[in-house]
């Protein structure tokens, strides 16, 4: 199945989130071309102070250019959680696993080159070598999300 296909199947099994209980208080948040090479993942919509704009996505895109001269502008940014905890108080264990089983698929579907974070909760809870990454003076650092191998810009 290619790309397009996959991905429309997934918007298709988020339409309802699996019934969870924080699908309630809105849709989830997930924006960007799904064919672009860099994914931006964050903890979830409202837990940080960097806005993704398109000045972040310009930003990382140029930072990438220094190491890809072929990386394309633009980027799919997603979230680890898709709705709002801050907002809507605490998930519990089922929807969090629900979220990390689409960040998951969804990250197979899009098979980023690059993945910028800039929520050390996510590197924490994805990537099967946090303290590496969190440590490390350079980037990108090649580890894995998922067993996904990519490339990961950490944003401190």
């Amino acid at each position: 199945m290619d790309k397009e296909k996959k991905y429309f199947n997934f918007l298709r099994k988020l339409e309802d989130c699996m019934g969870c209980e924080m699908r309630n208080f809105g849709s989830p948040v997930f924006s960007g071309n799904h064919m672009q090479e860099m994914m931006i993942i964050g903890y979830e919509p409202e837990s940080h102070n960097v806005h993704i704009s398109s000045e972040l996505i310009a930003k990382t895109s140029s930072l990438l250019t220094l190491y890809e001269k072929e990386i394309k502008y633009g980027a799919y940014i997603t979230y680890l959680y898709r709705c709002s905890l801050q907002i809507h108080g605490k998930m519990r264990d089922e929807g969090k696993k629900n979220c990390k089983k689409f960040l998951k698929e969804e990250l197979l579907i899009i098979q980023p080159k690059y993945v910028i974070i800039y929520d050390e909760r996510v590197i924490e809870e994805i990537c099967d070598e946090p303290k590496e990454i969190i440590k490390t003076q350079k980037y990108p650092c090649k580890s894995k999300i998922f067993g996904f191998e990519t490339l990961i810009y950490f944003i401190k």
